[in-house]
């Protein structure tokens, strides 16, 4: 995401990445700081956002130029999101482009 975010500020495309480490994953919260310079929320146990979503590890939700959600991309859903390969990178590219007013 951090390679993604960078190429579309180069290219002077405003979107904003941030992520929710699940609050069992409290451990690698410092881990995931270190390694981007997005916004990193901690999920707590009361507040429950995953399920609160219905997400999951690795889902991306895509909202739109006025919060509205444009699109909800499960991890190994139809639509391949792994940003490890060019397929995954170029999909949540597009689905992006796409939520752009």
């Amino acid at each position: 995401m951090e390679d993604m975010k960078d190429e579309l500020d180069f290219a002077g495309i405003a979107v904003t990445f941030v992520a929710v480490n699940k609050w069992s994953a409290t451990f690698s919260a410092n881990n995931l700081t270190d390694d981007t310079e997005f916004p990193i929320f901690q999920d707590t146990l009361e507040v429950n956002a995953w399920e609160l979503q219905g997400g999951g590890k690795n889902d991306f939700y895509i909202y739109d130029a006025d919060g509205v959600l444009h699109a909800h991309l499960p991890y190994g859903g139809e639509i391949a999101t792994n940003l490890s390969t060019d397929e995954g990178y170029q999909n949540l590219k597009d689905i992006l482009f796409d939520a752009l007013p």
